[in-house]
């Protein structure tokens, strides 16, 4: 067991700070000390003024070595309750066909053994129900509940999907039921319009930037053009015959940070179809692309102007009229990311799992076409070990609780890394054709404490600037 400090040092260019990893605290070192208190920590040496802080400081409950002794993560022992009765969401992919072709779905052909592919296969009525009776008795102790449509390209399926709702909608009678759906927006037939705005339905769109930046990307399987145009249209008619479904449609940019980012921001900014929207953003990932992905100096320089304009709007010293409803969007899932864990903590518990992994199948559970569960939709469902049972036999206990506690793959380089709360790695992150890895789930790592260094500056840019999260 290490018994050096566990801590991490980190400079922004107004001060120097030290994140005590025992009660997740960024305390404010006097430049004098900061390089003394580094080789204190490091070497246990230091000159007589740098030991009497580090004292104060130990004094004051900080500078422990405290580490975890196991890695477990704590609802282990809960999993049989919240699988067996406290599911919340419940995702049917109704189909594995689409009417786009992007470069970046995680469905695109690559080089992978287990890659996802589109296909022709679509769930059965008979499948499908029994998924939502599945859904029904995993979900008894919750009183709202969303029962969500995923592809594909879910609405190539209206007639299943109408009736399942209408399944739904008696079985869950008396639930507050929802019907996420996640959709490409081309399909958007006065049929499809009006049965979503009948129906308690939220509607998320993939919607890119303007048509040259979404077209870049998206573009319809028949013909290779572009769908910006056809969805545009589409998104005119909801918003002037069907005013209140609009205002449960959200939209999600995934952004190419290879190319300039000024375009996707004035159009959410200034578009009458998006002004008014829930905006989210999300960059397209390496590991789904089919081309390589290398954020540019100018994404860059161009993005933080955005984020920054929208910080100083959150606290009244930029009109809120003028900022980007990309960049306040993202700012604000920052803030109440960092709001969430920065809470103060009396110390590392014995036993603990790094942050990452959720309960899987409990937040959501996703259902393939064949009647398969993994833990979300994000995952390969070709890959055997994110296949956590069907919704025949039931969930696999011991599979969800492998992918809870990846952990226990790097169980050393876990207890002693600073990172440990903040660690963002997932199953998906250590699958391997199928396997989980150690090597991979190492390989991540510096990607990972360099990303979770970031948000922490983050953070003290916000106290810098007197912006309490």
């Amino acid at each position: 067991m290490n018994d050096r400090p566990n801590v991490h040092f980190l400079k922004t260019p107004l001060a120097c700070y030290m994140y005590e990893v025992n009660t997740n605290q960024m305390l404010k070192i006097p430049e004098e000390f900061y390089s003394g208190l580094q080789e204190y920590v490091k070497t246990g040496m230091a000159s007589d003024a740098v030991m009497n802080y580090a004292n104060a400081l130990k004094a004051e409950g900080y500078l422990s070595s405290n580490r975890p002794t196991e890695m477990e993560h704590q609802e282990s022992k809960f999993l049989d309750f919240h699988l067996g009765t406290n599911v919340e969401q419940m995702t049917l992919q109704v189909t594995q066909q689409c009417n786009f072709r992007c470069t970046y779905c995680t469905y695109a052909p690559k080089d992978f053994e287990y890659q996802r592919q589109h296909s022709s296969k679509r769930m059965t009525l008979e499948t499908a129900l029994k998924a939502v009776d599945f859904f029904a008795a995993h979900s008894v102790k919750r009183e709202r509940v969303a029962l969500g449509f995923y592809g594909g390209e879910p609405l190539l399926e209206l007639n299943l999907i109408q009736k399942i709702v209408a399944y739904a909608e008696e079985l869950f009678d008396g639930k507050d039921l929802i019907f996420p759906i996640t959709t490409n927006g081309s399909l958007f037939t006065k049929d499809v319009v009006d049965f979503i705005s009948k129906h308690n339905f939220n509607v998320l769109i993939s919607l890119d930037g303007t048509p040259e930046i979404h077209n870049r990307s998206r573009k319809f399987a028949a013909t290779g053009e572009g769908t910006y145009e056809e969805i545009e249209r589409n998104l005119r008619y909801v918003q002037e015959n069907y005013p209140d479904l609009y205002a449960r449609i959200s939209f999600n940019v995934v952004i190419d940070p290879r190319y300039s980012c000024v375009g996707l921001h004035e159009l959410f900014s200034h578009h009458p179809l998006f002004v008014n929207a829930n905006v989210n953003s999300t960059l397209i990932s390496d590991e789904s692309s089919m081309e390589h992905v290398t954020a540019s100096d100018q994404y860059i320089y161009e993005n933080s102007i955005y984020l920054f304009k929208a910080l100083m709007a959150k606290k009244d010293r930029y009109p809120q009229e003028k900022a980007s409803k990309v960049a306040v969007g993202t700012v604000g899932a920052r803030s109440e990311r960092l709001k969430k864990n920065m809470k103060i903590s009396k110390g590392l518990p014995a036993k603990m799992s790094h942050g990452g992994p959720c309960i899987p199948g409990q937040r959501r559970v996703f259902v393939t076409v064949d009647g398969d569960l993994f833990p979300c939709e994000r995952v390969s469902e070709t890959s055997e070990v994110n296949k956590i049972g069907n919704i025949y036999d039931g969930f696999d206990i011991d599979k969800a609780r492998a992918i809870l506690n990846i952990a226990q793959l790097t169980p050393e380089e876990c207890k002693n890394c600073w990172a440990i709360r903040h660690c963002m790695q997932c199953v998906r992150a250590c699958d391997n054709n199928g396997e989980l890895s150690r090597e991979l789930k190492l390989h991540n790592c510096a990607r990972v404490r360099s990303e979770v260094e970031e948000i922490f500056k983050e953070y003290l840019m916000y106290k810098e600037l007197g912006y309490e999260l």
